[in-house]
């Protein structure tokens, strides 16, 4: 599995003396999400979430492979509750 400890640190850009939540960088797979997979675009049908790793379900190829075997640009998460 990739090393993910990077996009799980919150981090701040805020200028000094304005207040910004801390936020986390991690790629949010979900349903009709577009994702790369060995070199070709397809669109994510589901998730699977089981003890030990999670599968992301592929719709035009029709086969479920690991998260890490796809690329998917992370999406800014709030870390803060409004």
């Amino acid at each position: 599995m990739k090393d993910e400890s990077a996009f799980l640190q919150p981090t701040n850009a805020a200028t000094p003396g304005a207040e910004e939540p801390p936020v986390a960088h991690l790629p949010l797979y979900r349903p009709g999400t577009r994702v790369v997979y060995q070199g070709q675009y397809c669109t994510v049908g589901h998730v699977v979430i089981s003890r030990s790793e999670l599968l992301v379900h592929l719709q035009e190829p029709g086969v479920s492979v690991t998260a890490d075997k796809v690329q998917l640009s992370p999406t800014r998460i709030l870390l803060q509750r409004s």
